[in-house]
């Protein structure tokens, strides 16, 4: 089986530039190796991990996934695969609703995508570097896009297809923390090695109190840290529990949902205390809205979907985004131990607080100030929800040009059904596709398994068809390997 392996070589040309290597790249990369056997594709990733992007490869061996195994499969038509691959791999250990290692799912995603080249003898290469800048080049010659490179290099490309992932946000604290030294503050707590210099028993502040903070308290326990852990979010909300066992979703009327903001939040939190009464865990609610989202929220107004953001978000976030109950259980015990607190409130301000130490000035929600001295200050706030404020060299550099556009709430990038991106005059640029998390601002649910391998499937189909390279006679590998750059696999390797 083709092993995927990230190289500094980069081909001189390609057919098709990805750019990102999670999940959502890689799935559409499967999926354009399907449809497009006689293209020649290239991954390009500024920071390859051990497994696909942040979710799959930053995570160490005990970070658990929040969705059970039954319901991850990476490709559509065979929903249960990963559950199929653990029985294959770990036989009789993990059951259809476990929540499994999500280092294990990142195993499994590469075996597939491998599978997926060698299936069908595609050619790729896998290059560590990233793309900072797309040239459109003149219709002449043909079009081409020129692909500038962090490290000086240069790659024409057909076609392209952008996974950027989640963008990063900047520091919640970023003005208030001068004279604070650099390493009390953690910036991204996925940095490889992150966690690893925290001092035992000192103290840990973190700002947020989602899953990914969930995941830093298990992850600085499991370390053997014994100091009290502080959560400081807006809202001082945890995500809520799945449900011990997963029946069938409720089933809604798309109409009613769409009728505009209020009336379909009256509706769930209507079949919820039905539920409830019944018995029945309130989780099948939010499970029956799920495959309506994307079109709910088209049809929504501007206004619906502004206030959306405004005033429901927060309560949309944990009742959506839940966590595995144990662990849930395990950070309630502490907090009734009092060795971890979750503070409703937002910084106030820093200061240096001796030596490794910063003292920590919380406003709380009543309007009060909260005083804490802590060995670390970790961002766990989550991404960011302004396309304006992306630190990505080339997102800023095609909003520059014109050659991409943000949705009307500044959430995203536009793009057509098909991903194809919108330009600042309205043209489609038809060779410019996106996945994933920057087209929230038009399908709002685009960042989970189910989303992303619909969005990779479509994007390759209709890719390969306006590239013409879908059918023919697949290149051998004799003819291809001399021009081949290192590391790359499939029908070119």
């Amino acid at each position: 089986m083709a092993k995927i392996e990230f190289a500094s070589d980069s081909p001189a040309e390609c057919d098709v530039a990805v750019i990102g290597g999670g999940f959502a790249g890689l799935m559409t990369l499967a999926r354009l190796a399907q449809a497009a056997p006689n293209c020649q594709f290239a991954v390009f990733e500024r920071k390859p991990r051990k497994a696909p992007g942040i979710a799959y490869g930053a995570c160490d061996g005990e970070h658990l996934l929040n969705v059970p195994a039954a319901r991850m499969g990476a490709f559509a038509e065979q929903p249960s695969g990963f559950l199929e691959w653990l029985g294959r791999e770990f036989p009789g250990r993990y059951r259809a609703d476990d929540f499994v290692p999500r280092a294990l799912f990142g195993r499994y995603l590469l075996e597939n995508v491998g599978g997926a080249l060698d299936g069908t003898r595609a050619c790729a290469a896998f290059v560590r570097d990233a793309v900072v800048h797309i040239e459109p080049l003149d219709q002449k010659l043909g079009q081409k896009f020129e692909l500038l490179l962090a490290s000086g290099g240069t790659v024409l490309a057909r076609g392209i297809v952008l996974a950027p992932g989640l963008p990063p946000a900047r520091a919640p604290w970023r003005a208030v923390d001068q004279g604070v030294a650099r390493g009390l503050l953690l910036q991204d707590p996925w940095d490889q090695g992150a966690l690893d210099a925290v001092p035992p028993g000192g103290d840990v502040v973190l700002v947020g109190s989602g899953l990914t903070a969930i995941d830093m308290v298990m992850g600085l326990r499991r370390r053997g840290h014994r100091g009290k852990i502080t959560l400081i979010s807006r809202g001082g909300r945890l995500p809520l529990p799945h449900a011990a066992s997963h029946g069938s979703p409720i089933v809604f009327d798309p109409a009613e949902l769409s009728r505009g903001v209020l009336p379909a939040f009256r509706a769930v939190r209507r079949a919820a205390r039905e539920l409830l009464r019944e018995d029945h865990a309130w989780q099948a609610a939010l499970d029956g809205v799920r495959p309506h989202v994307s079109a709910v929220w088209r049809a929504w107004s501007a206004a619906d979907r502004a206030y959306f953001l405004r005033r429901l978000r927060p309560f949309w976030e944990i009742h959506r985004h839940r966590a595995p109950a144990h662990l849930l259980d395990a950070i309630e015990r502490e907090r009734a131990a009092g060795t971890i607190e979750i503070i409703a409130g937002e910084i106030h301000s820093l200061s240096a607080a001796g030596e490794g130490q910063v003292e920590i000035v919380a406003r709380t929600a009543r309007s009060s100030f909260r005083a804490l001295r802590a060995v670390r200050l970790v961002n766990c706030a989550g991404p960011s929800m302004s396309i304006a404020e992306t630190l990505d060299p080339l997102l800023g550099s095609m909003l520059r040009m014109g050659l991409a556009s943000s949705d009307a709430l500044g959430l995203g990038l536009r793009t057509d059904a098909e991903g194809r991106l919108i330009g600042a005059d309205g043209t489609v640029q038809s060779r410019i596709r996106l996945i994933g998390a920057l087209r929230r601002g038009d399908l709002w649910e685009t960042t989970a398994v189910p989303e992303l391998r619909a969005q990779a499937a479509v994007i390759a189909a209709s890719l390969a068809q306006e590239l013409g390279c879908g059918a023919g006679r697949l290149a051998s590998p004799e003819s291809a390997s001399d021009t081949a750059p290192h590391g790359a696999v499939g029908g070119c390797a």
